[in-house]
């Protein structure tokens, strides 16, 4: 049957039925269980709701139908009512705020409508003005309970009073005027756990919910704080505290979410008492008995009885058998010195040795009494211990710690990065907090605030329970100021001391049977992109390398290996049994991309042998969810919750063991996560080893033991290419930064491998060891901007250039031949101070006309400057762009016509993709030799203020020559008429100038340059270069148009914002204003028009917040369920979808194509943004979409969410930092996460997105647009 066939088909369907829809909806709302009425956001956020065009499923008729009662409802509204249209909201329609049919008619301030309600009911309702931010709320602005009449068989009148509105503020009856200025001081206890050093702040309606405000922190006396803030009588106020940001705000006793606190001013001063009970990331604690003051170090408590968790936790079934449970933790740190030398630059590996590595191993030791899990240690990591145990190595953060003669270069860093520790345990010492006031406030430090804080943090590394087991470590944790040389030699000598430990207490567990160890590649390479670069002796090698070493350190070999990031290629397989492996762990992600379903968790319960080129290698696929609550989510819980939470889990997973045989895998990092737990993770992890231990219904084994146990039965054809991250490698190759490292890599490896022959052993060596260094994983994850090293960004940059530069030092080549690049310090992009690179066709002219710079990005001069008044010249500058050229708009700090015939240049420096000469300098040298732009520069565009006169108008163009000397471009020399010296310098420079292409990026840095004074003396931005995409060109025929209302990304209506200032405007993100079908031979196109784009955490496609999923019906059959667990969205029987799109701002998972069955097909589906224009193009291939005329297309919009199921984001009754509001109480787990979707013209969003039903337990069932192509 044809698709248009299906669709008129369903469409007389429609007709026939729909009689009959509205008699049995009546029947179906008496029949149905009572709902209960959402608790309703307390954030007042503004949202226009439109109103469905469906009739309600109640009628509001004269005469009432046989089983219905009619229902007048008069209820009085506050004096205080702003004009327009009252609402009644509840069961009755499914709880949709602004429902046209539930207006009642307004007189003054009386307002009635009369319902036809079924007999013998009970119903719940409210009174909103048309959203749940206009909604009825107490005499004090508090939320009030929804309201409930019984039903029975009399017709009733109800006569309501609403007390105040939640957007404006309660008539207060006070003897002053209202608007009169007022002081409350707010009073509040806290708890006796919340760390010593700690600010405490109050945020609220007072300043936009705005976090870590320094004017709303509380003067702390112990644990009570005050502040006084200014406010005016009749003001209504909602606030709560927290300790700097929504990761600590306040929580009551169990760490549930509390509503916003609401005060109503109605005096001219108040004093307001308040209690927190516990902070999100400090759990509740029963105060100690004792009356004195509480130490810094935290006290020694109990454990929660692992018993008690088990009990509270789901349960398991006992009919089943035990479900085993494999949990490897991943121990890793790349190479942090130059290959070839003792020292190293950063001191990751001592500072995680004293933390975690040990720790770890004793607590398996001592907590752990039943079972065996597995511990990966990186041979790059161990060969770091043994460096600094065996040759004495020291790094740059120890070397400094000794040094007693500092540099003022030297202390600088030592400001700069003994800060570089979770800020928790900063807090926790008064002494450290009062030094990072100092830091950020820019006071001197003293030679004993520098000795302070060398010894504060090589202190606070140790974990505390080793602090507290060592007499004299307590005792320097207790002084925490004061300090002495000797005080600091006691705490390195002990560190050295707990790090000689490592190697030992792992081989000792590894002999009793308590952990089987495996090990990495050496230097922690992604073995897929070695291999697909052709690089496969790299590969080998890197194999061979790192079980060699391991062996040498704990006497055999391993038979299991975590492959770099859990990155796989099938040509792996043949490698790694080669070399002995027998078996690998990897991701479920790539188990869905070898075609089989994850959606059915059984088959992720068990591991597969890949057949391959006469191989068996075994592979486990971890339980990715499982593994994240650990390593991202469990830290802002209680150990005791969070524990209960992962056993409730595997309890649930056990009841699909009807085998005996089912496995599940949780693999993580076992090392960074801890930091960010309350006490250190200690508590979670001897909680989780104690439950586990005596958990019968769970078998705790490792991957060895379940082979030898079990076998592997299952198998695989091939293993795809993928990772941990989404199953992709984008986080290591594709973005610019990236792409440019790989090729230096590749450049530095072929002039290796053409000296190789004339090199001695002893060369090769060092070279080999330089060059598989720089093919280490995390340099490549750091650069981009998907991800940011914050304070050691620039660290990472150069040990990653430090790795080349040895290379070309050990296979011989002249210092002046070592590519100039690798001596560049990288800067991450600039972040526009507004707006994005849009399009935009500004007259040339020297003055910015209205409008002409409104879609163009703006970056303000923001950085505080150390030059000369006369030389800080640039105050800010625009850029936009059209399809041949660039655009900018320099404003000056001076009028620029003020300064024609001084030796002035202003200039543009940009890279180029593929530039064959480069410089790493501008043409006039930085006045502070510490400046750069942060890229190397290929490009040089000049406007002469000093011949301005003799050739106005005129741009020069000029080429790098790669010696740091520049040469006009032969092509184009000049551009005239591309440049105006007004009120502004503006100024257009063709892409084809450029040399760029669209589809292209590139860095560019404006500069002002005294020829005179042979100086540049002004640049901008300073903080990083732009960074510039121009988009990929987009054709096709237009196949479709689709107009969405704007303002609805509301879900079904009461959907609201999340708190983060990442959030901002709050407005428009998930807003699709239309979508536009193209079609051209190759491709399907997919062209989303979005309200608002931003892009707050730098995804590289230029759009952080947009989760887009699009699925497609083009044949018979399908899935009506989504093809992962996320949206909570169902489909039309009528339109079963068979291929699924998702679309995000990562490419790592924001790029998938898939089918019904669950094959993901890679390079299908590819993204290109412009977010200067708000708009996503999905360009699909159409091979993979078969022969077709005819297309059903449902499209979603959601908040991405990294971490979130299917990477949307949750919706929450109420909203928080980093959830959305508005979630239904009623709804359980059905209410949809989705915020826009594009609908059929004859149906609304609203009626489609509350079509769930909790009680049938069905989602919202999505209704798709028709397409003819």
């Amino acid at each position: 049957m044809s698709k248009l066939t299906r669709c008129v088909n369903g469409f007389m369907k429609f007709l026939v039925f729909a009689a009959l829809l509205i008699v049995l909806l009546t029947l179906f709302t008496a029949c149905s269980a009572e709902r209960t009425a959402p608790v309703l956001p307390q954030q007042e956020v503004d949202q226009e709701v439109a109103s469905p065009d469906a009739s309600p499923s109640v009628e509001q008729t004269a005469e009432p139908k046989q089983g219905v009662i009619s229902i007048t409802f008069k209820v009085t509204l506050p004096s205080n009512t702003p004009e327009g249209p009252v609402y009644i909201v509840g069961s009755f329609n499914e709880w949709i705020p602004g429902d046209i049919n539930y207006e009642m008619t307004r007189s003054g301030n009386m307002a009635e409508i009369t319902l036809n309600l079924p007999a013998n009911s009970t119903i719940e309702y409210k009174y909103t003005r048309g959203d749940w931010g206009k909604v009825e709320k107490g005499e004090a602005g508090e939320e009030i309970s929804n309201r409930k009449i019984e039903i029975k068989q009399e017709p009733l009148v109800i006569e309501d009073i609403i007390a105040s509105w939640a957007d404006v503020a309660p008539e207060v009856k006070t003897e002053v005027p209202a608007g009169t200025p007022a002081e409350i001081t707010f009073k509040v206890s806290i708890p006796w756990n919340t760390p010593a050093n700690d600010e405490v702040y109050i945020t609220g309606t007072f300043n936009n919910w705005t976090t870590g405000d320094p004017l709303t922190i509380l003067k702390r006396d112990g644990n009570i704080a005050f502040i006084t803030i200014e406010a005016k009588v009749g003001d209504r106020i909602e606030y709560k505290y927290n300790r700097g940001s929504w990761d600590t705000v306040e929580k009551d006793k169990e760490g549930n979410e509390i509503s916003n606190r609401v005060l109503i001013v109605d005096a001219e001063e108040i004093l307001r008492e308040d209690t927190v009970e516990s902070w999100i990331d400090v759990p509740y604690e029963e105060p100690p008995s004792s009356e004195t003051e509480v130490k810094e170090i935290s006290p020694k408590k109990e454990l929660p009885d692992p018993e008690n968790i088990l009990k509270r936790a789901t349960p398991a079934d006992p009919s089943k058998p035990p479900l085993n449970v494999v949990l490897i933790w991943h121990q890793h740190q790349p190479l942090y010195k130059i290959p070839g030398t003792v020292d190293y630059e950063m001191p990751w590996v001592r500072a995680h040795a004293v933390n975690d590595y040990p720790y770890m191993a004793d607590l398996i030791d001592k907590y752990l009494t039943r079972g065996s899990v597995t511990i990966n240690l990186v041979p790059s990591l161990l060969l770091q211990l043994k460096d600094y145990l065996d040759k004495g190595a020291t790094d740059k953060y120890l070397k400094l710690s000794f040094a007693t003669e500092l540099s003022p270069e030297d202390k600088q860093f030592i400001i700069d990065h003994f800060f570089d520790i979770n800020p928790r345990f900063v807090s926790k010492s008064k002494r450290y907090s009062e030094l990072m006031k100092k830091k950020n406030s820019g006071e001197n430090f003293t030679e004993q605030d520098i000795l302070d804080l060398k010894v504060l943090w090589n202190l606070h590394w140790i974990n505390i329970e080793y602090i507290e087991a060592d007499e004299e470590l307590t005792r320097l944790l207790e002084k925490d100021r004061g300090y002495s040389f000797q005080d600091l030699l006691y705490v390195i000598n002990k560190q050295l001391e707990i790090m000689g430990e490592v190697v030992e207490k792992h081989k000792a567990l590894w002999e009793s049977g308590k952990v089987e160890l495996t090990t990495s590649p050496f230097y922690h390479p992604i073995l897929p992109i070695l291999i697909e670069k052709g690089w496969e002796s790299d590969a080998q090698g890197q194999i061979e390398r790192g079980l060699e070493y391991f062996q040498t350190l704990f006497g055999k070999k391993p038979e299991g290996l975590w492959p770099s990031e859990q990155a796989v290629h099938n040509e792996l397989v043949p490698m790694l049994e080669k070399s002995g492996i027998s078996w690998i762990v990897t991701d479920k992600s790539i188990l869905q991309l070898a075609g089989v379903d994850t959606g059915n968790y059984k088959n992720i319960m068990k591991p597969y042998k890949v057949i391959s080129e006469n191989s068996d290698l075994i592979v486990f696929f971890r339980d990715t969810d499982l593994s994240d609550r650990i390593g991202f989510r469990y830290s802002t819980m209680s150990a005791e919750k969070a524990v209960e939470d992962f056993i409730s889990r595997l309890h649930e997973l056990q009841h699909l063991n009807d085998s005996g045989d089912a496995v599940i895998t949780i693999a993580l990092d076992g090392e960074n996560a801890w930091e960010h737990y309350p006490n250190n993770g200690n508590d979670f992890r001897k909680l989780l080893y104690m439950a586990l231990s005596k958990d019968e219904n769970l078998e705790l084994l490792t991957p060895s033991q379940y082979i030898s146990k079990y076998g592997v039965e299952d198998t695989l054809d091939y293993l795809p290419t993928g990772s941990w991250v989404g199953g992709s490698l984008d986080t290591w190759i594709g973005e610019k930064e990236e792409n440019e490292a790989w090729d230096r890599v590749a450049e530095a490896r072929e002039a290796f491998l053409k000296a190789k022959d004339s090199l001695s052993p002893d060369q090769v060596k060092l070279a080999l060891d330089a060059l598989y260094t720089a093919e280490g994983s995390d340099w490549f994850w750091w650069y981009g901007v998907d991800q940011d090293a914050g304070n050691n960004e620039v660290l990472f940059d150069m040990a990653f250039k430090k790795a080349l530069i040895q290379l070309y030092r050990a296979i011989g080549t002249p210092e002046e031949d070592i590519p100039s690049y690798l001596f560049v310090v990288n800067k991450k992009p600039a972040v526009s101070t507004s707006g994005a690179i849009g399009v935009i066709k500004p007259s040339i002219d020297g003055v910015m006309e209205e409008g002409e710079w409104d879609k163009a990005a703006y970056y303000k001069d923001l950085e505080v400057s150390t030059m000369a008044a006369e030389d800080d010249l640039i105050a800010g500058f625009y850029i936009g762009r059209d399809n041949a050229n660039l655009y900018l708009a320099v404003e000056l700090k001076r009028d620029p016509r003020s300064l024609l015939g001084e030796p002035l240049y202003l200039e543009i420096y940009t890279d180029l993709p593929g530039a064959q000469k480069i410089n790493t300098v501008p043409r006039y040298p930085f006045k502070d030799e510490k400046d750069s732009f942060g890229f190397v520069l290929a490009k040089r565009f000049l406007v002469s203020f000093k011949s301005w006169k003799i050739r106005p108008g005129r741009l020069s163009n000029y080429n790098a020559a790669g010696d740091g000397k520049w040469s006009i471009d032969p092509e184009l020399p000049s551009l005239e008429d591309s440049a105006a010296i007004g009120e502004t310098v503006e100024i257009k420079i063709p892409l084809d100038a450029l040399g760029i292409k669209t589809g292209q990026e590139f860095n560019l840095a404006i500069s002002i340059s005294n020829s005179k004074e042979k100086a540049l003396i002004d640049y901008a931005p300073k903080s990083g270069p732009v960074h510039v995409q121009i988009p990929q060109a987009v054709t096709g025929r237009v196949v479709a148009v689709f107009q969405d209302p704007t303002g609805d990304d509301y879900g079904f209506g009461s959907y609201q914002y999340p708190l983060n200032t990442a959030f901002e405007p709050y407005k428009g993100l998930w807003d699709i204003e239309w979508l536009k079908v193209l079609e051209n031979e190759q491709a399907v196109i997919f062209q989303l028009k979005f309200n608002e784009m931003t892009n707050p955490w730098n995804a590289p496609k230029g759009f952080s917040h947009q989760l887009i999923n699009l699925y497609i019906d083009v044949k018979d059959g399908g899935r009506t369920d989504t093809y992962a667990e996320g949206a909570r969205v169902s489909f039309s029987d009528e339109f079963p979808w068979d291929y699924f799109i998702k679309v995000a701002g990562w490419p790592s998972y924001g790029q998938v194509f898939a089918t019904a069955d669950g094959e993901e097909i890679p390079d299908t589906v590819q993204v290109e943004a412009d977010p200067g224009e708000k708009i996503i193009n999905v360009i699909v291939n159409k091979a993979e979409l078969g022969t077709f005329s005819t297309m059903a297309l449902y499209v979603l919009s959601g908040s991405q969410d990294g971490y979130g199921p299917d990477n949307f984001r949750a919706v929450t009754p109420e909203p928080s930092e980093w959830t959305l509001g508005g979630y239904p109480l009623d709804a359980g787990d059905f209410a949809p996460f989705v915020l826009d979707i594009i609908v059929p013209e004859e149906t609304t969003q609203e009626e489609v997105l509350s079509s769930y039903d909790k009680n049938s337990e069905k989602y919202a069932t999505l209704v798709p647009v028709i397409i003819d192509f």
